[in-house]
């Protein structure tokens, strides 16, 4: 990496400084953290070496700070963040997504007039905590995407830590209670999980008992998704719309308000992302997502012959598995 001018450096120790608990000792921190000596830790605090991209990636995890927050951006300089989890340890990656979606509705739920807008090529990561053999399936996809072993890891092997299940009971029940929803759906926005499971039944990593309860939980998100979809909002009261694209939808993306901030979310796979903060680009998001909408068919409390063929459809998939 580059070495970096000294502006950018007084900006990034002082922003670290900032955040480091009174009671920890800077150098302890970085030496720990980062796992370094205390010879390096110092020559970073003294700016004598520059921190490397992956520390800072790093330390703004772990301190909960955005990179475009500390190389002196204007508020009309173009900011992004991204979303990439780079712990060695899947099952804490995994952990900690959730954990920051949690956050995510936490927020929401404190500011009524926030509201949220997505297009969706693929169901959203966050509907399977309503499920919990989707929400193990989608764990153990994760994980066998980072496995590195020589040894193969099968379904029944996968146990969810009492910790996770605490967090996804929780998010269950919360995210329910979030208002101002707006879906703009593929018409083969469940197809790409579908696959998924196929693909690792086809691998036999996954017993015949497993394989149907996990059906039995997509239909009940089928399900799930069409009753909020006839009376308009979740079982808690939440309202929300859906629209049912005309088009293909290339990717997932979503714009949000809460609390006045806005910011634009970009996925790239199921669960690392691109976050855009910048109130000029996510205004012309925000823009396309509407004329996404010209081209899309509201199917909330409305449109039922077209409902009915939609869900009808998405049942197929399942049942072909």
């Amino acid at each position: 990496m580059q070495q970096m001018n000294d502006d950018i450096k007084v900006s990034i120790i002082n922003r670290i400084l900032k955040l480091i608990p009174p009671h920890v000792k800077p150098v302890n921190y970085l030496a720990e953290t980062l796992d370094i000596g205390k010879e390096s830790a110092y020559r970073r605090l003294r700016g004598e070496m520059s921190f490397s991209f992956t520390e800072m990636i790093k330390l703004s995890q772990d301190l909960k700070f955005s990179l475009d927050e500390i190389v002196g951006l204007t508020k009309d300089t173009p900011k992004a963040v991204i979303d990439l989890k780079i712990d060695k340890d899947p099952k804490q990656t995994f952990l900690e997504k959730f954990r920051k979606y949690k956050e995510e509705i936490d927020l929401r739920l404190q500011d009524e007039t926030s509201s949220t807008t997505m297009a969706l090529n693929c169901m959203p990561a966050e509907f399977c905590v309503h499920f919990k053999d989707i929400f193990k399936f989608f764990y153990f996809a994760w994980l066998h995407r980072k496995h590195t072993g020589l040894s193969k890891l099968y379904y029944s092997d996968i146990e969810i830590t009492p910790e996770l299940e605490l967090l996804r009971s929780k998010l269950n029940v919360s995210s329910l209670e979030v208002n101002n929803n707006t879906y703009i759906m593929d018409p083969n926005v469940f197809l790409g999980p579908l696959r998924e499971v196929c693909y690792f039944r086809k691998l036999k990593l996954m017993n015949d008992d497993d394989f149907l309860l996990i059906k039995k939980n997509f239909h009940d998100m089928i399900d799930f998704v069409e009753k909020m979809v006839r009376t308009g909002g979740s079982e808690k009261g939440a309202k929300h719309l859906f629209y049912l694209s005309n088009f293909n939808i290339d990717g997932n993306s979503s714009y949000s308000i809460c609390d006045g901030n806005v910011r634009s979310s970009f996925n790239f796979h199921f669960y690392n992302r691109v976050i855009i903060t910048n109130p000029e680009i996510c205004e012309i998001h925000k823009e396309w997502l509407d004329s996404l909408k010209k081209y899309s068919t509201l199917i909330t409390t409305s449109n039922e012959i077209v409902q009915a063929n939609y869900f009808e459809k998405q049942r197929e998939y399942i049942d072909r598995l």
